[in-house]
């Protein structure tokens, strides 16, 4: 439940009141910025992190619908920020090492190696007893769905996707230990 305070405060906002938004920044920075620090361990990337918040609050004031405390509301923000960040860095990680993997130099070496680690996962998979976690393992991890789609197309909620995939990976980690 929102203070009275803070409601009028972001009523104020949405209405476009600069002022009023300086005043919420001044209020929650401090705050978010030594959330943002735990997470990141790097003080410009929270102060960027931050920022990303306030600039995002500022541009969305006009649908905004927040029924929990601001505080709260600010909070989960840095969070997801955070996950934001990760999966960014993920992808930019997964592009460099592909870059890596199909440089001329390093082509066929690595191509060997992939192939047969490929076939080791691939082996691996045909122990997973269960069809739909079989099937959610290749369509994320051989054929590079992404959750939302494997939930798509298996008409399934997303949090049992990753269910599945939990289950086909603990099999297969172990049938590749075995092998190894």
């Amino acid at each position: 439940m929102m203070l009275f305070h803070e409601e009028e405060l972001l009523l104020s906002v949405k209405n476009g009141d600069a002022n009023a938004f300086a005043t919420l920044y001044e209020k929650y920075r401090p705050q978010l910025l030594t959330e943002a620090y735990h997470k990141v361990r790097n003080q410009q990337e929270a102060e960027d992190m931050v920022q990303e918040i306030f600039t995002s609050l500022w541009q969305r004031r006009r649908e905004l619908a927040i029924t929990i405390s601001l505080k709260h509301y600010l909070s989960r923000a840095v969070h997801l920020q955070y996950a934001y960040k990760c999966r960014r860095n993920e992808v930019a990680r997964r592009f460099v090492s592909h870059t890596y993997y199909t440089s001329a130099e390093s082509a066929v070496p690595r191509n060997l190696e992939n192939k047969e680690l490929g076939q080791q996962i691939r082996k691996a998979a045909t122990y997973v007893s269960a069809p739909a976690c079989r099937k959610v393992f290749e369509l994320l991890y051989l054929q590079d769905w992404s959750h939302k789609e494997i939930a798509q197309d298996m008409n399934i909620q997303p949090q049992v996707v990753k269910n599945q995939v939990s289950r086909a990976l603990k099999v297969i980690r172990t049938r590749l230990r075995e092998v190894v």
